[in-house]
């Protein structure tokens, strides 16, 4: 089980841990557990559960210094998910020049925001993954969304920005970018021809 050490940051942490990582009632089990007040039976079934292994996961997470490797545990305990945005875009050889100051993270269980040291993780949650496109980087066991895929989370997650960028890749390299690349030529915006005679060139 949790060190009483966790469970004193978790229960002063309520405004970073609910709703994204615990349920109001998870929480309150916390906070029980936290002032050393008994559990009642139910209460016990919910900590064997799902609940015990996220606290689980952010035990390891302590232990640990490397900061992806902190993230890929948080991410493991939530189950169904994927990066997007313009970290899967930087992961997938695109805007290598990137500094991406949120990790966008598409899933069907959480939704909100969390910071890891330097990162912020933000959770957008969809009812299913099933039918996205997104691949496992086999170094770090991250899941990444495919480019094609990265389009499509953009409109979700309402990020005119990311969408912004990846019509400029898809342009730039269309098909090395996404393989059905003529599927997205209507969103690619023209370029306006320049009249250079008025410029008296």
């Amino acid at each position: 089980m949790a060190s009483q050490q966790l469970i004193r940051k978790l229960a002063d942490s309520e405004e970073l841990v609910v709703p994204t990582l615990f349920k109001p009632m998870q929480f309150n089990i916390i906070k029980k557990m936290n002032a050393g007040n008994n559990l009642t039976e139910n209460e016990k079934r919910y900590l064997r559960g799902n609940m015990r292994k996220k606290l689980t996961a952010l035990e390891e997470l302590e232990s640990k210094q490397e900061p992806a490797e902190n993230i890929r545990i948080i991410l493991d305990s939530i189950g169904s998910y994927y990066i997007t945005g313009l970290e899967a875009l930087k992961h997938n050889g695109y805007g290598w020049y990137f500094e991406p100051k949120v990790i966008e993270v598409i899933n069907t269980r959480v939704e909100g925001i969390m910071r890891i040291a330097v990162h912020t993780l933000k959770f957008i949650r969809v009812k299913s993954i099933e039918k996205s496109k997104y691949f496992v980087d086999k170094k770090t066991g991250l899941k990444y969304a495919a480019n094609e895929q990265i389009f499509n989370d953009a409109k979700i997650a309402k990020n005119e920005y990311v969408k912004n960028v990846w019509l400029q890749m898809i342009s730039r390299y269309g098909k090395m970018f996404a393989g059905n690349h003529e599927k997205f030529k209507e969103a690619i915006p023209r370029q306006k021809t320049i009249d250079y005679a008025k410029f008296g060139v």
